[in-house]
């Protein structure tokens, strides 16, 4: 069964400089599980700079796979000490990508909960910043 939800995503970038860079967003989404895994679709926005993109995250306990699709491609794994390497294919150009995660946090239920990553970004095979990713999923009835 597919339920409404509100998806709350929070980045954070650090280089090597220890400056920070944020984004938040905040939009509605669907939230359903499937062979008893998690999976969690929403649309982006021009906030994050690729508007005409879907996303979808599929969600297992230690492992979270995130698939974009539209104006900009990408699918990549998260996978606590695991190099996944992938390519972000934009209207710009396409770049070779990996992330190393530290920390894959998976607490959700089927009444939402939240997502937590925290991982060394690298293009080509330079590292250019640590990155968490945080992920709330509130159903629209009770939204906090």
């Amino acid at each position: 069964m597919k339920k409404d939800v509100l998806v709350k995503v929070r980045g954070t970038q650090t280089n090597d400089l220890g400056e920070q860079d944020s984004i938040e967003l905040i939009t509605e989404g669907r939230f359903f599980i499937r062979d008893q895994h998690y999976y969690i679709l929403y649309n982006e926005t021009c906030l994050s700079g690729m508007e005409g993109t879907t996303t979808s995250l599929k969600v297992e306990p230690r492992r979270v796979t995130l698939n974009r699709m539209g104006t900009a491609e990408q699918k990549t794994t998260f996978e606590t000490g695991i190099l996944n390497y992938s390519f972000y294919v934009t209207p710009y150009g396409t770049m070779r990508i990996s992330v190393l995660p530290s920390k894959v946090e998976v607490d959700l239920t089927e009444r939402g909960g939240s997502i937590n990553l925290e991982y060394e970004l690298q293009v080509g095979q330079e590292k250019i910043s640590n990155n968490q990713l945080e992920i709330t999923i509130q159903h629209l009835e009770n939204p906090v």
